[in-house]
């Protein structure tokens, strides 16, 4: 057992650290207790305060309303503003454009007010005149009651042959009936007699049919070199020079107008064009039945009809075709020879493409089916060769074969068409040489005092560019052709006032007009005297009954021609 004074003293020791420790822990229970009390009196601080932000809060919201509002018070108020400047802006214009119009007024009403004066001072006038004639109707009234006296002593009188015109009306009323009645009679009679007249209009229009057939039975024998019938020649010498001309010119426009009516391809139209062509062509044999009603045909012979130069030195051109069809070739080749061209004919694509580099033809006409491939692969080849790639070319097509339309091809549907095709070749023969195309005239001067005849030249020449120029008096011709020096006069013989006879002797006679190419274009009947007097003086004689548009065309060429060897 441990001592008791070491346990004493042990205890003391313990006892005072209790003591210590007790006192610490008064110590720090007091701080304690007082940082508890700071701290209550900081949560009491801090409850005051965080109260008081609450009121400032709740304050600055109340404010913040306020300021809303005013604030959308505000925009209400600028935006009204902003309307009440556009309104006053627009006032503003307004007045502006209510000021100008008042200026406006004011100076109307100026030049209204001196018209005003102006008008014063014309009543003023009148107003005298009045005065002055007031004075004189006062001396007229006196003779007008003195004149009324007369016409009521007159007026008596009258009444007294009234009652004598009233039975002779009366009169009249019965006379009147009775005429009536002889109208009524003269009108049965009339719709009688009217019948009997279209009935006679209808024989006559049958007989001038069998004149125009015999008309051209007459021009299909006059083209055989057999000399005419003795009975024909005494009716062609029987016609006057009048008849003669009548009738040529109405052949000359029914034949040209029909000839570009009929190649549209050549000659396209308007339809004002095409309208007035039909009514030449109307009018033409309106006047042709009129003036041969009586007749049986007449016509001048071919043999003197025209004066042509043919070009022998020129070899004829080229046609080259490829077909396989007889039927076609029987119909084509003998009518392009007889035209004046040289068909060669192939039947297979191979042989057309050997044919066509070797020959160079004015034209090629190809068959839509011809073998091996067809027309579209025998052009595509024709075009990938440089020599014929230029070449014409023409589709004929069947009837009961695909449609064909290839780029810058012609196409014709068999069986072809004979004028059709000639005058494709022709057009074809004038365009294919550049140098050729340049030697037609470029401007030409028509003098003809017929206006279907001059209306046919440039109808025909419109294709080809060519200026053309028409006066229809020789007088005028002269002086036109002196002044513009055409490239060729196309003149007329019969005119009213200076003939055409006239036309070329006055222009012979003037150095620089005395080369120019002149064709005679006439319905006049030549006689050897006529022919004596123009000859060595125009280039060539067309007679217009005998008129053919392609002929035509080739004498204008041969002209540029024989222009350019003479230069």
């Amino acid at each position: 057992m441990p001592d008791s004074a070491e346990l004493s003293s042990a205890l003391g020791q313990a006892l005072e650290q209790g003591r210590q420790f007790v006192a610490r822990l008064e110590a720090v229970s007091g701080t304690v207790a007082a940082e508890l009390a700071r701290h209550e009196q900081s949560g009491q601080a801090w409850g005051a305060e965080r109260h008081a932000l609450q009121e400032e809060t709740a304050k600055l919201h109340q404010q913040l309303d306020g300021v809303n509002s005013a604030l959308a018070g505000i925009r209400d108020t600028v935006r009204r503003l902003e309307q009440e400047r556009d309104q006053v802006s627009a006032d503003r214009d307004q007045q502006r454009h209510a000021r100008e119009a008042a200026e406006q007024e004011v100076a109307t009403s100026a030049a209204d007010l001196a018209k005003l004066r102006e008008q014063l001072g014309l009543v003023t006038r009148d107003r005298d005149a009045l005065q002055a004639d007031q004075i004189q109707w006062g001396v007229d009234r006196e003779q007008l009651l003195a004149e009324q006296q007369k016409l009521k002593e007159r007026a008596s009188a009258l009444e007294a042959d009234l009652a004598s015109e009233r039975t002779e009306y009366e009169a009249l009323q019965t006379q009147h009936a009775e005429m009536t009645e002889q109208s009524n009679k003269l009108a049965a009679d009339w719709a009688v007699r009217r019948q009997a007249l279209a009935t006679e209009i209808a024989a006559q229009n049958e007989e001038m049919e069998q004149v125009r057939k015999a008309l051209q039975g007459a021009e299909e024998r006059s083209r055989r070199p057999a000399p005419a019938p003795v009975a024909l020649s005494h009716a062609v010498s029987g016609l006057s020079a009048e008849t003669s001309h009548i009738i040529n010119s109405r052949l000359n426009a029914l034949i040209g107008f029909s000839s570009v009516l009929l190649d549209e391809r050549a000659n396209p139209l308007s339809v004002e064009e095409r309208r007035e062509y039909i009514k030449y062509l109307h009018d033409s044999a309106v006047k042709l039945g009129q003036t041969v009603h009586a007749l049986t045909g007449s016509r001048p012979a071919p043999a003197e009809a025209t004066s042509t130069v043919v070009d022998t030195d020129r070899r004829p051109p080229d046609i080259l075709v490829a077909d396989n069809d007889q039927a076609s070739r029987q119909r084509i080749e003998p009518f392009l020879k007889r035209a004046g061209y040289e068909v060669v004919y192939v039947e297979s694509g191979p042989r057309a493409l050997e044919k066509a580099g070797h020959l160079q033809p004015l034209a090629i006409l190809i068959d839509g089916q011809i073998p091996p491939s067809g027309a579209q692969a025998l052009v595509r080849e024709l075009r990938k060769d440089p020599r014929t790639r230029e070449i014409p070319m023409v589709l004929l097509s069947s009837p009961n074969s695909p449609p064909l339309a290839i780029a810058e091809c012609e196409v014709l549907l068999k069986p072809i068409d004979r004028q059709q095709l000639v005058q494709l070749m022709v057009r074809f023969d004038l365009m294919a040489d550049t140098k050729r195309a340049r030697k037609m005239p470029a401007n030409v001067l028509v003098v003809d005092d017929d206006p279907q005849a001059l209306t046919l030249v440039k109808a025909i020449l419109k294709p080809f560019n060519v200026r053309v120029a028409a006066v229809d008096g020789g007088k005028a011709g002269i002086e036109q052709a002196l002044r513009n020096k055409p490239d060729l006069l196309i003149v007329d013989l019969l005119m009213p006032d200076v003939d055409g006879f006239e036309v070329v002797t006055a222009l012979r006679r003037d150095r620089e007009m005395s080369r120019m190419p002149i064709l005679v274009h006439t319905a006049k009947t030549l006689t050897a005297e006529d022919r004596q007097r123009l000859e060595g003086k125009v280039e060539s004689i067309v007679e217009k009954a005998e008129f053919q548009p392609e002929r035509f065309l080739e004498l204008l060429l041969k002209r540029g021609e024989r222009r350019k060897r003479a230069a």
